[in-house]
């Protein structure tokens, strides 16, 4: 049995963790690592915060929810309107979890979204890397990708 839980990330002063609007996550806090005032944290068995996030932090927010370390469906937002979602490892959603074939598509339509969330983050995306990261296969976790997917939009997390 793989992992089932989300990462979230998001700039904020205090622990991110602590947001009100985190508590509707649920999930047991696995860890927090920073970029700056960016923070990544991964809850075990949590589930996307609510919609307030992004008005709690006044910036874009990412939601990756994992399914037993096979496939990740990611959700941004922002204040100023970049909104996208991607699932990452789409041919392992596409032929074990019955998503639409459609799903490579999306991905792909997600990158030019997904590079100006990043932008309006603070980051220099490197396109390349973004375009790989949503085409990838688990190998052998798909939570890797999440952390591959972050590198990608540029942000340096310890």
């Amino acid at each position: 049995m793989g992992f089932f839980g989300s990462f979230v990330i998001a700039r904020c002063d205090g622990p991110l963790a602590e947001l009100p609007a985190m508590s509707e996550a649920g999930g047991d806090l696995a860890w927090s690592v920073r970029d700056g005032a960016w923070q990544m944290v991964q809850l075990h068995g949590g589930g996307r915060p609510a919609a307030s996030i992004v008005q709690d932090t006044r910036a874009p927010v990412l939601v990756a929810l994992v399914f037993d370390s096979d496939v990740v469906a990611v959700e941004a937002a922002s204040p100023k309107g970049p909104r996208w979602e991607c699932t990452l490892a789409p041919e392992m959603a596409i032929d074990s979890y019955g998503a639409p074939e459609q799903v490579v598509e999306w991905n792909e339509a997600a990158l030019e979204p997904a590079l100006a969330w990043a932008r309006e983050a603070g980051h220099e995306p490197d396109a390349e890397a973004v375009t790989a990261a949503l085409s990838a296969e688990a190998d052998p976790f798909a939570e890797d990708l999440v952390r591959e997917l972050a590198k990608a939009l540029g942000f340096r997390f310890a």
